[in-house]
C-alpha cells in the first residue's frame, strides 16, 4: 500500500480502501495464485471473492501464470504454476511502509505477512477453526 509518512496511522478508512483495493486484485487471474498459497493470504483471497470461487483453482494455470508465476523444472521438463511476487504478497496482507530518517522503513499490515503468520503458532498446515475465531476476531477488532 506504499509509503507513508512518519506521521502516518492508519484508520478504518484506511481498511476500507485497501479492502476494496484487494477486492480488485483478486477479481483478475493472479486470485488463483493467491488461493494456491495458502495460510492467512488463502483466507484472504476467500474473504474477498467468496467460498464458490474455490473450484475454479482447480481450472489449472491462469493467463499470468507464464509471466508473473513460477517456474518448475523436473525430469527436463520446465511447468509454470501460479504464484505470487513478494510485493503482491505484501498488499494482499495490507503492507505499509513508514519513511523513518536516514532511509530506514517500519512495515506495518493490517494482517500477519507470511513469516509472522508461520511463527504464530496458528499455521498447523491447514485452515482449523482456531485459525477463523483469530480472524473473525482480529476483523472485528479492525471495525471497531
Amino acid at each position: 500500500l506504499g509509503h507513508q509518512l512518519p506521521s502516518f496511522q492508519a484508520t478504518y478508512a484506511d481498511y476500507v480502501v485497501y479492502e476494496q483495493l484487494r477486492h480488485e486484485f483478486m477479481n483478475r487471474p493472479r486470485a488463483r495464485a493467491a488461493f494456491l498459497h495458502g495460510g492467512l493470504v488463502w483466507r484472504l483471497a476467500l474473504h474477498s471473492l467468496g467460498f464458490h470461487h474455490l473450484p475454479s483453482v482447480l481450472h489449472g494455470i491462469s493467463t499470468e501464470a507464464v509471466p508473473f508465476g513460477d517456474l518448475l523444472v523436473g525430469n527436463g521438463t520446465t511447468y509454470y504454476d501460479d504464484g505470487l511476487q513478494d510485493e503482491e504478497i505484501d498488499f494482499v496482507c495490507g503492507t505499509y511502509y513508514i519513511d523513518r530518517p536516514h532511509g530506514t522503513s517500519d512495515v506495518v499490515s493490517w494482517w500477519p505477512r507470511p513469516n509472522a503468520w508461520d511463527a504464530s503458532g496458528l499455521n498447523v498446515g491447514f485452515w482449523s477453526a482456531r485459525c477463523e475465531d483469530w480472524f473473525q476476531r482480529r476483523l472485528d477488532n479492525i471495525r471497531e
